[in-house]
Order: structure tokens, then sequence, then C-alpha cells
């Protein structure tokens, strides 16, 4: 059986399980499991998207956007994730003396704390492949932009993968803070179950197992993924 059949007949089995021992109440449970994938899908790929920016805006943008980059990453790595969601949630929209939906004050805010981490790894795998491979480019009639574009970027997007796994589970797991805000991730979800039902033990140890579940398929198919795309010699580990 392949591993999406697997994956496809554990997953109905599993939701069967839980159906029958919280019975209304399952759907809270799975909606929750959807936002918390969302959110982690969209702020992890934006993450990545807005984190090849910065690198090559802090690598290639000079002094002044570097030091804006530097500012940013700083923020964002050095503050708690709770502290970004209540500035983002309650601090700028009183200064702004308007209202934010707190869904996109969620899906925002991850993205943008991705983005930061992501500059980082993005940045150092560029490093590890960028004189050499420049040098070669440039020697073959590529402008800078056209080398970064398709040389050095496409072989640090491959080389960056085992770090890009690590930022998924470490963002599939924050994404728990969510509930400070009144997002009804998988985390509140089991929460509000819990206080109705004062099954504690039974609730949180259901979250624990999901969160393990689908952070451990995700991580199975990237490291296949990583194990046909790496390039032999030239790997950083996370």
């Amino acid at each position: 059986m392949g591993l999406i059949a697997l994956l496809g007949v554990a997953t109905v089995g599993f939701i069967t399980v839980v159906a029958n021992f919280f019975g209304a109440r399952t759907y809270m449970i799975l909606d929750g499991l959807l936002l918390t994938v969302q959110v982690t899908f969209f702020g992890v790929l934006l993450g990545l998207a807005l984190g090849i920016l910065l690198a090559i805006g802090d690598l290639y943008g000079g002094k002044i956007a570097s030091t804006i980059i530097k500012f940013y990453v700083e923020f964002f790595r050095g503050s708690p994730l709770v502290v970004q969601l209540f500035v983002f949630y309650y601090s700028i929209p009183n200064m702004l003396n308007t209202l934010i939906d707190k869904f996109l004050v969620g899906f925002v805010v991850f993205a943008l704390n991705s983005a930061a981490y992501q500059k980082g790894y993005i940045k150092g795998a560029m490093e590890s492949v960028y004189e050499d491979q420049m040098t070669a480019a440039l020697s073959l009639g590529l402008s800078k932009a056209q080398a970064i574009r398709h040389v050095v970027l496409p072989q640090a997007l491959r080389i960056v993968i085992p770090a890009w796994s690590n930022e998924f589970c470490s963002l599939a797991k924050s994404t728990s803070a969510l509930l400070v805000i009144g997002v009804p991730e998988l985390t509140s979800a089991l929460k509000t179950i819990a206080s109705w039902t004062w099954r504690v033990l039974e609730t949180y140890a259901l979250g624990a197992l999901i969160y393990l579940l689908w952070i451990s398929a995700v991580m199975k198919l990237v490291d296949i993924l990583y194990n046909r795309v790496r390039i032999p010699g030239i790997e950083i580990t996370a």
C-alpha cells in the first residue's frame, strides 16, 4: 500500500475513533485542525517567498536595505510570538483607531514571523554556493540578477530544505498561540472541549497525538522530497 493510501486509511480510522469518543464536538476539533493547517502552510509558504526577498535584499541591497532588514528580523526573532500577536491585534489598531480581523492578524503575523527565520536559512544557503557559482555564471555571460535567479537561488532552495522543515515544525506548534486573540485553532478548540466535558487528560492527549501525526506525516514527505532533489556534496544540516 502506498504512503498516501496508508495515510488516508489511518486518517479515516482516527476520525472515526475521535467521533465515537467526543460525539458532536468532533467538528470543533476538525475545524480547529483545518485552521491550524491553513495558518501553518500559509505562514511557511508566504514566509518562504518573503524570506527569499529579504535574503536577496540583505546580500545585494546595500547598506540601507540591509539595516532595515536587520531591524525587521531582530524584532520578529527577538520578541515572543504572543507579543507580536498583541501588537498587531491590539496596539496597531488602537493607534489607527480601527479594527483588524483576528484571522487576518493571525495569518499575517505568522507569515512575517516565519519570513524572519527563513531569511537566515536562505541567506546561509545562498552564501554557501554564492562565490564559485556566481563567478562561473558571470563568466558565461549571465548578469548578476540572472545568475542569482537561475544559478544561485535554485541550488540554495534545495540546500535549505532541512532547515525549512524545522521551521515548519516550529510554526505548526506555535499556532497554539493564536488562542490569545480568540482564533479557534486546534489548541483553542481542545481548551473549549476540555472545559465543557471535564475530560482534560483525554482531550489534551488527543491534541498532542493530532499534532504528532500530522507534523510527522508532512516531515516524511519533506524528507522524501529532499532525498530526491538534494545536491550531493553541497549540504547544510539543521
